[in-house]
């Protein structure tokens, strides 16, 4: 039996936005297939070379806000610019995730807001409540954020191949080359 596929998945956000500071494994079916994922859940109070290190380490990123909270809002952009300068190159798999939806009566940041946002990032966009998850959002957000980073493994996969067929052709070239001169 072929081993599932492992994706490995950090969780960034300010403390107090819904995270828990963990690492687990958790196997999910997606598409079809048996997938493990190894999801850092990370404190939000990390220092600089933690975070970087909690960066280096992932293949897929999940930044959370808390929608109740808009400095957590504010501080997605320069955690997506760091984690961009850490993972060079950039345009690194992630997705955006509001969490508290449940508390939509203190709410401080729109939907459209964070809509808005995640078109800029180019990346998918979940509201959801870690706490209240009847409609699978948070499940999904690790399912979409899998299936990105697959594809992009899969497409890295075939340009490497690509890559060192020429190379294989190019040296076999030069000894012809060499060999008929």
């Amino acid at each position: 039996m072929a081993k599932s596929p492992e994706v490995k998945l950090a969780v960034f956000g300010r403390a107090g936005v819904g995270k828990s500071e963990s690492t687990y494994r958790h196997q999910a079916n997606i598409d079809d297939e048996a997938v493990t994922m190894e999801i850092l859940d990370t404190a939000g109070q990390e220092d600089i070379q933690q975070r970087e290190g909690h960066m280096r380490w992932g293949d897929g990123f999940v930044l959370v806000y808390d929608i109740t909270d808009r400095g957590s809002f504010e501080e997605v952009g320069p955690l997506r610019s760091l984690l961009e300068e850490v993972k060079k190159p950039k345009n690194v798999p992630l997705v955006l995730v509001g969490n508290k939806s449940d508390l939509d009566h203190v709410r401080q940041v729109g939907t459209e807001e964070g809509e808005r946002l995640a078109a800029e990032m180019a990346c998918a966009f979940y509201e959801c409540s870690a706490c209240a998850d009847e409609g699978g959002a948070v499940a999904e957000a690790f399912h979409e954020l899998c299936r990105e980073v697959r594809r992009r493994k899969a497409v890295q996969g075939k340009a490497r191949r690509r890559s060192s067929t020429t190379h294989v052709k190019q040296a076999i070239n030069k000894m012809l080359t060499k060999i008929s001169s």
